[in-house]
């Protein structure tokens, strides 16, 4: 069991970066139980319609699966290795996500719907897109093969 978290850790280079792949991951992981299986909760807290649920759902299946392929690279005997184009993703997904929470945080965008966001969705999608690049730099010699 000792040698399988070596061979873990060797596959990502250091600790570092295995434990920020599992944080990165296990956001995924919250959002994606919060989007399928307790979508209400999200309904409340950004104050939509219970019609919103469908699309919610939707939402969560796509980061459902990067929650599973980060789970999946773990457990590879190769890790991350060629994996630049998940790693490359999320920083996508983390930047624009990050440009359009700030905008509608200070309402300029969107200012006339009932929707609302935190500073916790702005921290949040700052911790995704620093982690992003965080990894993809450490990562450069394995996922970019």
């Amino acid at each position: 069991m000792t040698q399988l978290y070596l061979i873990m850790i060797e596959n990502f280079n250091n600790i570092y970066l295995l434990v920020l792949h599992l944080l990165v991951t296990g956001l995924f992981g919250v959002f994606s139980y919060r989007a399928l299986l307790a979508p209400h909760g999200m309904v409340k807290e950004f104050n939509m319609d219970e019609s919103s649920i469908y699309i919610i759902r939707c939402f969560g299946t796509f980061i459902a699966s990067f929650f599973l392929i980060g789970i999946y690279m773990i457990f590879r005997p190769n890790g991350p290795e060629g994996a630049f184009i998940y790693y490359n993703l999320i920083f996508l997904l983390g930047l624009f996500l990050f440009i359009y929470d700030l905008l509608f945080y200070f309402k300029k965008i969107d200012k006339n719907i009932t929707a609302k966001n935190s500073i916790t969705d702005i921290g949040i999608n700052t911790f995704t897109l620093i982690s992003s690049i965080v990894l993809i730099l450490g990562l450069s010699n394995k996922i970019y093969i």
